[in-house]
C-alpha cells in the first residue's frame, strides 16, 4: 500500500470514529458521579485510545465557541436547536 492509500485509510478511520468518540466524551462530561479529576483521568484514557479524534473534537469545539462569541466578524451560525440562554419569543 502506498503512502497516499495509507493516508486515505487513516483519514477514513479517524472520520468514522469521530461520532463514537464524541458520544463517549459527552458521557464522560455529563457524568455527575465523577469529580473533575476523575473525569480528566477518563478523558486522558480516551485520548490514549483516540488521540487524533479527541484533538479534532476539541479543535472543533474551540472554533465553534469562538464563532459563537463573534470571532468570525460577528456572524453567528444558525443552530438547529435553541440554546438555553436564547429566549424564545414568538414573532
Amino acid at each position: 500500500m502506498c503512502l497516499k492509500e495509507r493516508l486515505r485509510a487513516v483519514y477514513s478511520e479517524v472520520v468514522a470514529n469521530l461520532g463514537s468518540v464524541f458520544d463517549q466524551l459527552t458521557q464522560i462530561l455529563n457524568n455527575q458521579d465523577q469529580t473533575l479529576l476523575q473525569q480528566n483521568e477518563v478523558i486522558e484514557n480516551l485520548r490514549k485510545q483516540f488521540p487524533i479524534e479527541l484533538e479534532a473534537i476539541f479543535l472543533i469545539a474551540s472554533r465553534v465557541a469562538k464563532t459563537l462569541q463573534g470571532g468570525n466578524g460577528g456572524v453567528v451560525p444558525e443552530l438547529p436547536v435553541p440554546l438555553p440562554e436564547t429566549p424564545q419569543v414568538p414573532v
